[in-house]
């Protein structure tokens, strides 16, 4: 990872910044009351862990989000990548790399099954980091949307 960046957890008042991101990784305006809401909820939840990368310049150029829960058919804990974003200016420099590296260091001294992520068919890019990443395309995901 290129030095001009380091990793830390998100705090809240990282809420704009990553909203900002959220923005950027789903190409759409989010509503910020709702944003500010379910980023409460993130930071606050104990099986949720949210990192930020934040340049030399203190501008947070990437963030990843993941949340664990016990699942029946897992026996146990599995922990669900929810975003994962490096701004486009920033890509390059490792540090999409760095963050999956940090999850893993986090969840490996937890009783932990599987790390998941669910990524839009469209993102041929996203696909081909997550297998050299170590990660199996091994679900198909299906969708309700209301």
């Amino acid at each position: 990872m290129n030095p001009s960046f380091s990793i830390r957890r998100a705090k809240l008042e990282d809420e704009n910044a990553v909203l900002g991101l959220v923005d950027e990784l789903e190409n759409r305006a989010s509503d910020p009351r709702v944003f500010h809401q379910i980023w409460k909820e993130y930071l606050g939840h104990a099986h949720t862990f949210v990192w930020v990368v934040e340049s030399q310049e203190n501008q947070l150029v990437g963030f990843l989000s993941v949340i664990g829960q016990n699942l029946l058919h897992h026996e146990g804990m599995v922990y669900e990548i929810q975003e994962l974003i490096v701004t486009a200016a920033c890509q390059g420099n490792g540090l999409g790399r760095k963050l999956i590296e940090t999850l893993r260091a986090e969840l490996k001294e937890k009783d932990v099954k599987s790390i998941e992520v669910t990524s839009n068919k469209r993102r041929k890019e996203a696909h081909a980091f997550y297998e050299a990443m170590g990660f199996t395309n091994s679900h198909e995901k299906f969708t309700i949307y209301f």
